[in-house]
């Protein structure tokens, strides 16, 4: 078997290594889904069994974020390719 075949079946047969690269790569695809002027006011930005926490250096970008927390989960969820986040938080 080749390496990348031995990986996809170590992958997808352990459900926590596959959702930690899941999260991981959702972390990454914050300032896609965000656009340039909040990526530019976020601090950072971590995700942790389903919750995304992001930080912020501006009140007024995270108030922005707050009432679109579910779309952003929504978005986040879509470009992961599956059901990754279940909450934002804003700090």
């Amino acid at each position: 078997m080749r390496i990348g075949e031995l990986w996809g079946d170590f992958v997808d047969s352990t459900p926590s290594v596959s959702r930690g690269l899941a999260e991981a790569k959702v972390a990454g695809l914050w300032p896609a889904v965000v656009g340039p002027e909040a990526a530019a006011r976020t601090v950072s930005v971590s995700v942790h069994n389903g919750i995304l926490t992001a930080r912020l250096d501006s009140s007024v970008a995270r108030s922005a974020l707050f009432m679109q927390r579910d779309a952003l989960r929504d978005a986040l969820n879509k470009a992961a390719g599956g059901n990754v986040i279940r909450t934002v938080i804003l700090k």
